[in-house]
């Protein structure tokens, strides 16, 4: 059973796996423990266990289930201090697990120096912390980011596992120069060192830039990719065990902010810098006013028509209008805005289902839109075309002034989708519902938000 390496870790490995798993843990095993699949690259939320995982679990199996095929194991990490630890954490358990003792013996690790030393460490200490050598003769040595790979090997055999865990941090990406550097050390020193009959590279990581690492090597195609957020677009929480309330989510979320939310737990890219709108932008609303006759309820419109997988999205944004005791107008944002595929026939029957009467819709006057605007007008919908201006950050610029004065208000739940489009405009494929939203928006302005109204149409 231990040659699997699901089983080895229920074994031999227990004390990390307190909690029941996470849905995604046996297919993240699976894949860890297959030896064919010779460059993964794991991409999950903060505390999912990757890196215990990847950088602890990993390089203990292949050193003592599969000597032969590993001789020489190589964790990486992006700093010489966390690069330390992972080796400290191997070998407090080749030390101190009883199980592992009894079964595989003593397997005394060595420390010592490597037969060409290099002047990169501080101290002689520091290097054997990093470098040693098992009773089995399996070689495991930590390194981290940056340094060199070229003409390592123990003995004969060249690296045949190495674990890349979180190679870059959130200070180091901001750069683009930093971005570049990291990506030419893993195709120039780590990828041409690692054995090329039967080598493995594990690359562990989270989506911190879309020019980062891991969103480099991802677009090479060369990697088998497994990601695992901690909520599915279905909405469905990929580990209750960790959360399994919505408070406990809602407690970590205010912890660590907006940004880190959605970079380090729903798998989102969103830049800090650049930004139009940023999370401390957002207003919310808990609950939106009892509505009255005659208030009015606005759509910001986004067509498309092609219904492939990676066209652009039919969004429709709906906000309904009110004013507080100032007689200031508020657009209360409506949960679960549509972004959908749809065809033009499907299209027009979705806007057919709205009631008539105080439902208007601003829909942008380009291209094939221009038919949908007749359509919607022909079935008597109070459909008003918008004419665009400038380009979409130029716009969202325009409509980032009413969110960031409270004018425009969000739910708290129910608009996630929308507000991670807001936030990361121009990181995200499609932003067609922050297109949408801003529609709406400026539509409302241009029809004169400022002034009270009563749009009652029969």
């Amino acid at each position: 059973m231990a040659k699997d390496f699901m089983y080895f870790c229920l074994i031999y490995l227990s004390h990390y796996f307190y909690r029941p798993p996470a849905v995604f843990h046996p297919e993240l095993m699976k894949h860890l423990g297959d030896h064919s699949v010779r460059m993964l690259e794991i991409i999950g939320f903060r505390g999912s266990a990757k890196s215990t995982l990847g950088s602890v679990a990993l390089p203990i199996w292949a050193a003592l289930e599969h000597p032969k095929m590993y001789p020489f194991i190589i964790p990486v990490a992006d700093t010489g201090t966390q690069a330390a630890l992972n080796i400290a954490n191997i070998k407090t358990e080749l030390d101190s697990n009883r199980l592992l003792i009894n079964d595989y013996g003593r397997i005394e690790p060595e420390a010592m120096r490597y037969p060409n030393p290099e002047p990169t460490f501080e101290s002689d200490t520091e290097w054997q912390a990093k470098n040693m050598i098992l009773g089995n003769g399996v070689r495991i040595m930590a390194r981290s980011r940056g340094q060199k790979f070229r003409g390592l090997r123990h003995g004969a055999a060249r690296p045949a596992l190495v674990i890349v865990d979180d190679p870059e941090d959130g200070a180091w990406i901001k750069n683009r120069e930093n971005r570049k550097t990291t990506d030419r050390w893993m195709r120039g020193e780590v990828i041409p060192a690692i054995d090329t009959d039967k080598g493995r590279l594990v690359l562990i990581g989270n989506w911190l830039h879309e020019d980062a690492i891991m969103g480099r090597m991802k677009l090479t195609g060369q990697f088998k990719v497994l990601e695992y957020p901690l909520i599915t677009e279905e909405g469905d929480i990929t580990w209750p065990a960790l959360y399994p309330t919505q408070k406990s989510m809602d407690d970590m979320r205010d912890a660590v902010g907006d940004v880190s939310w959605m970079r380090e737990f729903l798998l989102k890219i969103v830049p800090e810098e650049g930004q139009e709108v940023k999370p401390e932008d957002i207003h919310y609303y808990d609950e939106s006013p009892m509505e009255t006759r005659g208030a009015l309820k606005a759509h910001g419109v986004d067509l498309a028509i092609s219904t492939e997988a990676s066209a652009d999205y039919t969004c429709d944004v709906e906000g309904h209008v009110h004013y507080d005791a100032d007689e200031k107008p508020k657009i209360y944002i409506q949960p679960h805005p549509l972004c959908a595929h749809l065809d033009f026939y499907h299209t027009i029957e979705y806007f057919k289902g709205k009631p008539r009467g105080s439902h208007i819709f601003f829909v942008e006057d380009v291209a094939y839109q221009k038919a949908a605007i007749q359509e919607m007008d022909r079935n008597q919908m109070a459909v008003v075309s918008v004419k665009p201006i400038a380009d979409k950050r130029a716009r969202l610029r325009v409509a980032a002034r009413f969110i960031k004065n409270g004018t425009v208000l969000f739910p708290r739940h129910g608009c996630e989708a929308l507000i991670q489009n807001i936030l990361g405009f121009g990181t995200d494929e499609h932003d067609d519902l922050c297109d949408a939203c801003v529609i709406l928006i400026l539509g409302l302005v241009e029809k004169g938000l400022d002034v009270r109204r009563v749009i009652i149409m029969r």
